[in-house]
């Protein structure tokens, strides 16, 4: 992809939210999500910039995730 789009689709939000979507669903699928940023930081290492880019959006999500699963343990039961 050309360096131009890539730019383009930075800026676009409705690029990184897809991107944020993706890693979201796989935590609400319980999947292990510091195996799953290792294995984008590995296809990130061959130096592709869309891989890079990836990278960096859910390595930001992920802070947003573990804050919301903090949350969620302090969160005293409704039930109770």
């Amino acid at each position: 992809m050309p360096y131009r789009m890539l730019w383009l689709k930075r800026f676009n939000f409705m690029e990184t939210a897809k991107l944020e979507m993706e890693l979201m669903k796989a935590f609400e699928a319980g999947e292990n999500l510091d195996a799953k940023l290792a294995d984008q930081a590995e296809l990130a290492s061959g130096g592709d910039a869309e891989q890079i880019w990836k990278l960096e959006v859910w390595q930001k999500m992920l802070i947003r995730i573990r804050k919301m699963q903090t949350l969620m343990q302090d969160k005293p039961d409704p039930k109770a």
